[in-house]
């Protein structure tokens, strides 16, 4: 364990760091073994010295190290592991065990990173067998050489994977919008194309694409439909945001789409789409297809789908296709103005959601049968003004961790709220709620509990200090005039924030118990004093406080 922790330390050289990953519970015998083979190489060759934790890894982890140093760095994990997949990886144990051997990092809002040195160590691998023949790379990212390659017009099967950006490529005088529409049909093995677009683009490339394609995403694609020679039986991920497209195929054409998984045709222009010719599909994206009325969605189609987004499609007419979706996870009808909550709900218990999010709706009332949902752990409301009270069922989802009622007209809260067990997040924030129901400190697992802009509480409940797990408490903007003395009793608690708390004067003498507590805003409150047991906690950022002298 000590080991592990002090080979992955951030203020290691990159080379200890790596070679520790990798020599990390290996054997004696290996450890001689790649020791004398680094003495066999120069100190200055440090890439070198990387590329044996790239050589000692499988052949699939390989794959997966070279698609994340040529294409995917700065992609969110999520995204890139859709992409992989998509290409037959096994995407989500690969990138564990290449961040294990610190060849790879995952940042807190879950993006692949990758050191300079071991990027270059990746590309270099693709490169140096042909470094000036960019035709027989496996893949391209440089944006000259993919037009090169376009250009010469020649068909070739060394190419699997291109990355690149388009819009600076219409002011090349010597790109023939001819040769580019054929350009990429002549990739026959191209397994994966990623490209962005201008939002003007009217180029004529993108006319033709290789069969081979398993993941296809093209940010404003600038064509209606896709190309008719197109066959994308290996097709898996199909991704054209914001593009011109209207509808898959043209003139009415039918071809099944067998292996498509994964589908997003965002902020399009789509118009019409037949659900019937994607048998597989287990995502669809389709947020803010404004002229999209009503998909095509024949009896029992959609069986697999488990993410279903229409965020902004605000043309739809009818929602009734989604009450069979027995698979569906994550559900996002945001921003679609219903004033009625739509009859999408099970009749009984046992279904699979386990997100919603309902934001920006005109709904007055939630429907009972939301307690028939045995396993969400998200529920947004958020924003939704004339909501004005929950349905007492709603305090029987035990699984929901996140509640959002930030923005609504909620005026009370169910008493039951407390046999929430499992909730970690609740946002009451700019609600007309006056009281808290006493069994909100029944909520063991509670960490971020947010009330900012309730002008209309002036009170907490006594016991707020049975909050064990609270970490966040916002009461900023609140009328307020005291805060309970068991508040002192919170010892995860990081972030106390009593902005603008105009009513509030003084806070509890044994505040500083409080042994976790990171920062305290006090601004544009009355408080002139602070207790003096607060001076013992070293680590505190006091927001807003000017003492009276």
């Amino acid at each position: 364990m000590q080991l592990n922790w002090y080979f992955h330390h951030e203020r290691l050289p990159l080379t200890i760091r790596v070679l520790g990953s990798f020599l990390c519970g290996k054997n004696k015998p290996e450890w001689k073994d790649a020791l004398e083979r680094l003495k066999s190489i120069p100190l200055k060759e440090t890439l070198v010295k990387l590329e044996l934790s790239y050589t000692c890894l499988e052949d699939d982890y390989k794959e997966i190290f070279l698609e994340v140093a040529c294409l995917l760095k700065g992609w969110l994990k999520d995204d890139a592991i859709t992409a992989l997949e998509s290409c037959g990886f096994h995407a989500r144990n690969g990138l564990r065990v290449l961040e294990q051997k610190s060849l790879i990092t995952i940042s807190p809002d879950q993006r692949l990173g990758m050191h300079d040195h071991i990027e270059e160590m990746g590309r270099n691998i693709v490169r140096r067998s042909y470094p000036d023949e960019p035709i027989k790379h496996s893949r391209l990212w440089i944006g000259e050489e993919i037009k090169d390659v376009l250009v010469d017009d020649l068909v070739t099967g060394a190419i699997r994977a291109i990355a690149t950006n388009t819009s600076t490529w219409f002011d090349d005088e010597k790109l023939c919008s001819t040769i580019l529409i054929n350009g990429f049909g002549n990739l026959k093995k191209l397994r994966f194309l990623h490209v962005v677009s201008g939002s003007s683009c009217s180029f004529e490339i993108g006319q033709n694409f290789p069969n081979a394609l398993r993941f296809l995403s093209w940010h404003c694609y600038p064509h209606y439909c896709l190309p008719k020679t197109f066959q994308p039986n290996n097709l898996v991920a199909l991704e054209m945001p914001n593009s011109r497209i209207k509808q898959l195929w043209h003139e009415g054409e039918r071809k099944v789409l067998k292996n498509l998984r994964f589908l997003d045709l965002s902020n399009s222009k789509l118009t019409t789409i037949d659900c019937g010719l994607l048998p597989n599909l287990e995502t669809l994206k389709l947020e803010k297809c404004r002229h999209l009325v009503e998909p095509h969605t024949p009896i029992g189609c959609l069986r697999k789908l488990v993410l279903l987004n229409l965020n902004g499609c605000v043309g739809f007419k009818s929602l009734s296709f989604i009450k069979p979706l027995k698979s569906l996870q994550v559900l996002d009808l945001s921003n679609l103005y219903l004033t009625k909550f739509p009859d999408i709900l099970p009749e009984h218990s046992n279904y699979s959601l386990l997100a919603i999010y309902f934001s920006k709706n005109n709904i007055q009332e939630l429907p009972s049968s939301i307690g028939n949902l045995e396993k969400p752990v998200y529920l947004d409301l958020s924003g939704c003004p004339r909501l004005k009270s929950l349905p007492q069922s709603i305090c029987t989802l035990r699984s929901l961790k996140n509640l959002d009622l930030v923005n609504c007209a909620i005026e009370e809260l169910p008493e039951d709220l407390g046999h929430l067990e499992s909730l970690e997040w609740l946002n009451l924030g700019g609600t007309r709620v006056e009281h808290l129901p006493n069994s909100i400190c029944m909520l063991k697992n509670l960490k971020t509990l947010l009330l900012t802009s309730c002008k209309v509480v002036m009170n907490l409940p006594e016991d707020i200090g049975m909050l064990e797990s609270l970490e966040e408490l916002s009461l900023a903007f609140c009328k307020i005039r005291d805060v309970p003395s068991s508040i002192c009793k919170l010892t995860h608690l990081r972030e106390f924030d009593l902005g603008f708390c105009d009513q509030l004067e003084r806070l509890p003498e044994k505040l500083g118990d409080l042994k976790c507590l990171e920062e305290l805003n006090v601004q544009g409150t009355c408080i002139s004093l602070l207790p003096q047991s607060i001076f013992l906690l070293k680590d505190l950022k006091i927001i807003g406080f000017k003492s009276v002298d």
